[in-house]
């Protein structure tokens, strides 16, 4: 078993809840230590708000540009999908968080990737993708910010077809030539107006 280190505060998930505890904890003095399995910076960052909204705007402008006399003449094509794309992924700096991570130990907040698990009252254990483990014991609270995958909705058949979540929406490399879009939250609303 790997020795226990003791901080503050835990928190599970580096998603936009997280980090604002975490900066918030320290802000205050506090030590904390943020636990995330994935990207820094979580779904808004990579794979919902940001690069939605990056694929929303090509169309948006295009459309703008079409209502306008005067610039309705000069719109001659469609959207080039692989700009939009090209575009998408500069949002989301390739699906790199290095410089949310940057921010991470900027501010004085300890970050570890890896899955946590609650082993014991306000106490994680962390294992990395290399197998190994790591624990803290928190001294105020443990905060689980992890942000929920999307529901699969109960459906018949639908688990067995080959069907996209959001992640695989905004992150696609190529545009399908069409889309049904099951749902009409703010996910849902903007991947069928995209």
């Amino acid at each position: 078993m790997s020795e226990i280190k003791t901080i503050d505060v835990i928190v599970i998930g580096a998603g936009a809840v997280g980090e604002n505890v975490a900066g918030r904890v320290v802000q205050k003095g506090l030590s904390a230590v943020i636990v995330e399995a994935d990207l820094v910076g979580g779904e808004c960052s990579y794979w919902a708000c940001m690069p939605s909204k990056a694929l929303l705007r090509p169309g948006t402008a295009l459309r703008a540009a079409r209502d306008v006399g005067g610039a309705r003449e000069a719109v001659t094509g469609s959207l080039d999908v692989q700009q939009v794309l090209d575009r998408r992924t500069s949002f989301t700096s390739d699906w790199d968080d290095s410089s949310q991570a940057d921010w991470v130990e900027s501010a004085g907040i300890t970050l570890e990737r890896g899955r946590a698990t609650l082993s014991g009252e306000r106490e994680v254990t962390i294992t990395h993708d290399d197998g190994g483990t790591s624990r803290y014991r928190a001294g105020r609270a443990v905060v689980r910010a992890p942000g929920p995958p999307p529901p699969l909705p109960p459906i018949d058949g639908l688990a067995d077809l080959d069907y996209w979540t959001t992640r695989d929406a905004t992150s696609a490399k190529e545009g399908p030539p069409s889309l049904a879009v099951l749902g009409a939250g703010v996910a849902g609303a903007g991947l069928a107006q995209a």
